[in-house]
C-alpha cells in the first residue's frame, strides 16, 4: 500500500527546494514555434506527452484558448480539459516520466501553479496528480478511474480567473519506484462536481491552465497554517488545530462506554472510511464517517483501516476488534 503522511492534516511550509525532477516542468522548452490555438500540442514540450487520445495544449501567453492569462514565467504553459458535457468521459491528461524513480520512505514536494480559464463553460473541483511506478497511458479518449496519490479539495473547485497564478504544495512520502507524474480528472462523470461559468460559451468544458510542475526535496521552514487549496475541506466542516486528531487502534464494543467504537478525536467532516479484513475484503466503507463504526457483524480480529481526509490524503494501520466481556 502507497505511504502517505500520517499527520493529522499537511501543513503549508515555505520549502527549501532541491533540484526538480519534472522535466521542463515550467513547459518553456519546446521543440519548434508553438501555435497554441491549434489542439495537441503538448509533445512539443518534450518529454511530455498526453495519457490519453485527448490532447491537452501547450499555450503560448499571446494565444490563449479560454481566456487571458500571462505565463507564470516566461512564456509558456499548458492547458487541459477536466470534464466535457458533451463528450461522456472524455478527458485530457499530462504525464511525464521524472529524471529519477523516488526512494522508498523519500519525503518530496509537490508543486503546481493553477489557474481556471476565463471561458470555461464549468469549474470542477479534484483536479489529481498520480504518482506511479508505470505510465498510466491508455488508447481512449475515456476516464482514467484511480486514485490519484494528491488531489485538490474536494466541493472546492478551481474557480480563480484573474491573471494570477494559484500555487498548490503537498508533501508526498513514497513507497519507492514512482517514476511518472499523471495530472488530470481521475474520476466519472457522475462523481465529478461541476458548478457553471460562462455558459455563453459553445464547448461546454471545464478547462484549466498549469504551470510551473516540481517534484523535489524540501524542508519545512515554517508550519501551523494549513494549506488553503489541498487541505480545506467543505465550508461546514470543522477544522481543529494541528495535533487533536487521534485515530484509536482498538475497539471493544461491549457498552461499557469505552473504545465501544471506531472515534476519531478532531476527524474532519467528508473524511472517507475503509475498513478490510485480514483477506482485504472491505467491511465497510462510508464517505462521510461519523465516528460510529463498532464492528458490528464482523469478528472479533485485526483489521486494516483506510482514512481519507477531504484533502485527499490519506491515513491507514492495524485496527484491533476485541469483544470484551463485562464484568
Amino acid at each position: 500500500m502507497i505511504r502517505y503522511l500520517t499527520s493529522i492534516l499537511l501543513l503549508a511550509v515555505l520549502p527549501v527546494c532541491g533540484q526538480n525532477l519534472v522535466p521542463n516542468g515550467s513547459f518553456e522548452r519546446s521543440m519548434k514555434p508553438v501555435k497554441s490555438r491549434y489542439a495537441g500540442s503538448i509533445e512539443q514540450a518534450s518529454p511530455w506527452f498526453t495519457a490519453g487520445l485527448g490532447s491537452p495544449d501547450l499555450i503560448v501567453q499571446d494565444d490563449v484558448p479560454y481566456g487571458k492569462q500571462q505565463a507564470f514565467e516566461g512564456q509558456q504553459f499548458a492547458g487541459i480539459v477536466l470534464y466535457d458535457a458533451e463528450n461522456p468521459q472524455f478527458r485530457e491528461y499530462l504525464e511525464v516520466r521524472l529524471n529519477r524513480a523516488l526512494q522508498p520512505s523519500e519525503e518530496v514536494c509537490v508543486r503546481l501553479s493553477v489557474s481556471a480559464a476565463d471561458r470555461s463553460y464549468f469549474f470542477t473541483d479534484e483536479l489529481g496528480i498520480a504518482l506511479s511506478d508505470d505510465s498510466l497511458r491508455v488508447k481512449d479518449w475515456n476516464s482514467i478511474i484511480r486514485t490519484p496519490e494528491l488531489k485538490t479539495a474536494k466541493y472546492s473547485p478551481i474557480a480563480d480567473t484573474s491573471s494570477t497564478w494559484k500555487e498548490l504544495s503537498f508533501t508526498y512520502i513514497a513507497r519507492g519506484g514512482e517514476q511518472f507524474l499523471t495530472m488530470g480528472n481521475f474520476r466519472s462523470d457522475a462523481s465529478t462536481l461541476i458548478q457553471p461559468n460562462d455558459q455563453t460559451q459553445y464547448m461546454r468544458i471545464a478547462y484549466v491552465y498549469i504551470d510551473q510542475v516540481f517534484v523535489g526535496s524540501c524542508k519545512p521552514e515554517t508550519a501551523g497554517e494549513i494549506n488553503p487549496e489541498f487541505n480545506a475541506p467543505p465550508s461546514n466542516s470543522e477544522v481543529l488545530p494541528a495535533g487533536r486528531m487521534h485515530v484509536p487502534t482498538l475497539v471493544t464494543p461491549n457498552g461499557d462506554g469505552f473504545n465501544d467504537v471506531f472515534y476519531i478525536e478532531g476527524l474532519p467532516r467528508y473524511s472517507r472510511l475503509i475498513i478490510r479484513n485480514k483477506k482485504g475484503e472491505e467491511v465497510y466503507r462510508t464517505d462521510n464517517y461519523r465516528n460510529d463504526w463498532d464492528g458490528t457483524g464482523n469478528p472479533q480480529g485485526t483489521y486494516q483501516y483506510e482514512l481519507v481526509l477531504p484533502d485527499g490524503n490519506r491515513i491507514d494501520g492495524p485496527l484491533d476488534v476485541v469483544r470484551r466481556k463485562n464484568k
